[in-house]
């Protein structure tokens, strides 16, 4: 079995410093509860996310994902229940130190500003001012390439497709290496190919940079392929957590989405291929 981090703590070493420890690896959310105004939207929700792995949001509209990503990040208050990010209570960070832990891609957004692509991702490093290094233009050109966005990397953002815009998004966050990230639905302008890269490059760079990533996603297909473990919402809770095979069952879709729909196995993993449909005649 593989150890993830730094490894055992020595011996004789406290057991309460090898548990904060083991807290700063983690973005732990516990009985997290939201409203908007009356309406709760999410109802004692209890999730973990540890450094280098990836868990995956599903569940219908409306079911909590994107409100419980905007917790996360404070971008969103909460007054019931409490969100750890590597040890400390988010209520009491300050909005820089929050920056410093999590990267966050929200989905596509209407403004674009017109700036290249390169210039973008240059704003996630987050300098005080507009002077870089050469070691900051190399991680950029390389994410870029990463990406295979550096065919494009001068072109104005107001220049490129709703799909391309999304990928220099996600490559402002993940130049940034913050020991989290949180994305929302960010495939969702991207065709197959570019679905499959992306997959491919959370993938690497969550266990390259050792990196929890935490990403709402609609296509459950994706989501199995993508993450270590998969969180299924529905009415604000979640009511199934865990690996893939797990979580991904005629059941809890039934339950869920209130839908029949066919599977199949493959590589161990479970996938959805198409609904059940009554036949009219």
């Amino acid at each position: 079995m593989s150890v993830r981090g730094h490894g055992m703590p020595k011996a004789g070493a406290n057991s309460r410093n090898g548990g904060d420890e083991a807290e700063r690896g983690k973005l732990s959310i516990s009985n997290l509860s939201f409203a908007y105004g009356k309406a709760k939207v999410l109802d004692e929700v209890s999730l973990q996310i540890n450094r280098g792995e990836i868990v995956a949001l599903i569940g219908p509209n409306g079911s909590g994902k994107t409100t419980l990503l905007k917790c996360a990040n404070r971008l969103l208050r909460t007054r019931n229940g409490t969100i750890d990010i590597a040890g400390d209570d988010l209520r009491r960070l300050r909005q820089w130190q929050i920056a410093e832990r999590v990267s966050y891609v929200p989905q596509a957004a209407d403004i674009v500003y017109p700036m290249t692509v390169f210039e973008s991702v240059m704003l996630g490093l987050r300098r005080g001012s507009w002077h870089y290094s050469a070691r900051d233009m190399a991680k950029v050109a390389s994410t870029l390439e990463q990406l295979g966005l550096d065919s494009m990397s001068h072109k104005l953002l107001t220049e490129l497709s709703g799909g391309q815009r999304q990928k220099a998004a996600i490559a402002r966050a993940l130049v940034r290496e913050t020991p989290f990230l949180l994305l929302d639905e960010p495939t969702n302008h991207l065709d197959m190919k570019h679905k499959r890269d992306t997959i491919q490059i959370l993938r690497r760079h969550s266990r390259g940079h050792n990196q929890g990533i935490l990403i709402v996603l609609h296509e459950i297909n994706l989501a199995v392929q993508l993450a270590d473990r998969i969180a299924l919402l529905e009415g604000g809770r979640i009511v199934a957590e865990g690996p893939p095979d797990k979580v991904i069952t005629h059941d809890h879709i039934r339950a869920a989405y209130a839908v029949e729909v066919n599977m199949t196995s493959h590589a161990g993993l479970p996938f959805v291929i198409g609904y059940r449909i009554e036949n009219e005649h």
